[in-house]
C-alpha cells in the first residue's frame, strides 16, 4: 500500500532537510509535520487542511509525484470538510507569535493595492502642504504691499490739511535781474511731503513728438547730449536735479516722476528746464539787447571867409 508520510520522509532524508527548516518556511509546527510522515492525518485540523500541509510539504522538498497526489485525493477527499475556528487555531505554530499558514499569505493584488493607496495619501499629503505654502506666501506678499502703500502715502488727521515739509536749503544770494526773467512761480510744482526716513528720488522720461537737440545733466553730470528723433524717449534718473537744455521745446514730452509737466515753450525755441523731487522750473533764454543806432558825428560848420574889412 502507497504511504504518504513515508514517500515524503524518504525523500526529505534524501535530501538532508530538517523537518525545523520545513516548519520556519511553512509556518506548520513540527509536531504536525511529524503526524504527517505517520500517516496519522486525523491528528491534523481536518482533511482540508491535511491536504493543504501535505502539499505544501511536498513543494518545499521538490517533489512532483502524481501518485502521491492520486493518494492523497484518495484518502483525504476533495473537498474536505468545514473545519471550526478552534481546529485552525491548533493547527498553527505556538511558537512566537501567531502567524497564517502560506495559504493565508496576502495576494499580490491586495499588496499592489495598498502600495497604490500609500502613494495616493502621500500625494494628497505634498499638495496640502504646497497649498498652504502657495497661501502664506500670498498673505505675505499682500502684507507687505500694504506696508509700502503706507509708507508711501502721507499720514493727514481728520480735520487737518496735510502740512508740507519743505527740504532744507542753503541760503541763497539775493536775486539778480537776470534771475528775475525765470518762468512765473506757476510753473514750478510744489513739493510733496516726506515721511521719516523717506528718501526722494527722481526719475524723467522725455519723449520727442519732433525732432529734438538735448543736453542732459543728472546731479551735474552731463548723460545725454544728442539728437532726439520723433518718436524716441529717454528715461533719465537722479537723486537731486536733472538740467534739460533743448533746441525744440514745443517738440519734448517731459514726465516728471510719473507726472506730466505740460509743454514748456513754443516749437524751435530754446529752452532749459530744471527739475528736482519737489517741482521743476523752466528757464528762458536771455533776450538779446537791442541795438542803439549810432548818431551820426556831427560835421564841423564851415567857417564863412573872413570878414570883409
Amino acid at each position: 500500500m502507497y504511504s504518504i508520510g513515508q514517500r515524503l520522509r524518504e525523500e526529505r532524508l534524501r535530501k538532508g532537510i530538517k523537518l525545523s527548516e520545513i516548519s520556519d518556511f511553512t509556518r506548520i509546527r513540527v509536531g504536525l509535520l511529524e503526524a504527517i510522515e505517520a500517516d496519522q492525518f486525523d491528528q491534523l485540523p481536518g482533511n482540508f487542511y491535511a491536504r493543504s500541509f501535505i502539499r505544501q510539504y511536498a513543494r518545499y522538498i521538490g517533489l512532483e509525484d502524481p501518485e502521491l497526489e492520486a493518494e492523497i485525493k484518495r484518502q483525504l477527499g476533495e473537498p474536505g470538510p468545514v473545519v471550526s475556528p478552534q481546529e485552525v487555531l491548533s493547527g498553527l505554530s505556538v511558537s512566537g507569535p501567531e502567524k497564517p499558514p502560506v495559504l493565508w499569505r496576502t495576494q499580490p493584488t491586495s499588496r499592489k493595492l495598498a502600495y497604490a493607496t500609500a502613494a495616493l495619501l502621500a500625494l494628497a499629503g505634498f499638495l496640502g502642504i504646497y497649498l498652504s505654502w502657495r497661501q502664506v506666501r500670498a498673505r505675505a506678499q499682500a502684507e507687505w504691499e500694504a506696508g509700502q502703500t503706507v509708507q508711501t502715502a502721507p499720514s493727514v488727521t481728520a480735520g487737518e490739511e496735510p502740512a508740507q515739509s519743505l527740504p532744507e536749503r542753503t541760503p541763497a544770494a539775493a536775486p539778480t535781474p537776470a534771475a528775475e526773467q525765470r518762468a512765473p512761480a506757476s510753473l514750478a510744482e510744489p513739493a510733496a511731503p516726506l515721511q521719516a526716513g523717506q528718501t526722494r528720488a527722481l526719475t524723467v522720461e522725455v519723449a520727442a513728438d519732433r525732432d529734438s537737440w538735448l543736453e542732459v545733466r543728472a546731479d551735474g553730470e552731463v548723460v545725454h547730449k544728442d539728437l532726439l528723433r520723433a518718436g524716441q524717449s529717454r528715461t533719465f534718473r537722479a537723486s537731486e536735479r536733472i538740467r534739460i537744455v533743448t533746441g525744440n521745446a514745443g517738440g519734448l514730452r517731459i514726465v516728471r516722476n510719473g507726472t506730466p509737466i505740460g509743454p514748456i515753450g513754443p516749437e524751435g525755441q530754446v529752452r532749459t528746464i530744471e527739475l528736482t523731487p519737489e517741482g521743476h522750473a523752466v528757464v528762458a533764454p536771455k533776450p538779446k539787447p537791442t541795438p542803439v543806432e549810432s548818431q551820426p558825428p556831427e560835421q564841423p560848420q564851415e567857417s564863412a571867409g573872413p570878414p570883409g574889412r
